[in-house]
């Protein structure tokens, strides 16, 4: 196994949706509705400075981490995933890594992630890479955890 990974800017968006859209299905499961899909086409098509880092097996897409702009100087780390054949390997923190390298060049000087309270591996690898828990909201009956980084 040989992964590749790309870089993808906001022009790029749509020609990654084709092969975004099973990945997204596979990863979320039942979460994955048409109106959740639909929503997230549509931030992929009109979140400024959206960034895209993809992992690939060969041409198969198998993971991404996916950002944009809040403010001029804050980036939303917004939505990421990984095939469940490839998890467990390291490929969701080396997305993260090479999404944190490109911030650490660029004119944003804050993080910003939101995760469920239960997906505890997602929690920990932010801590793991510098987050910190600033808040909690509940979300649909479901509790959220705000999470920064400098």
């Amino acid at each position: 196994m040989t992964i590749r990974y790309d870089f993808l800017d906001c022009r790029s968006t749509e020609k990654f949706l084709p092969e975004f859209i099973p990945l997204v299905k596979n990863v979320f499961g039942s979460e994955a509705s048409q109106s959740w899909i639909d929503g997230l086409e549509w931030r992929l098509k009109n979140m400024p400075d959206l960034t895209v880092f993809a992992a690939y097996d060969g041409q198969d897409l198998v993971g991404f981490k996916i950002g944009y702009a809040t403010a001029y100087n804050r980036y939303y780390s917004w939505l990421g995933g990984v095939h469940p054949d490839y998890r467990r390997q390291g490929f969701a923190r080396q997305l993260m890594t090479r999404q944190h390298n490109w911030l650490s060049h660029s004119r944003f000087v804050k993080l910003e992630t939101q995760v469920a309270s239960q997906n505890t591996a997602m929690i920990e690898l932010n801590k793991n890479a510098g987050f910190s828990t600033t808040g909690k909201f509940e979300k649909s009956g479901e509790l959220y955890l705000f999470m920064e980084k400098d």
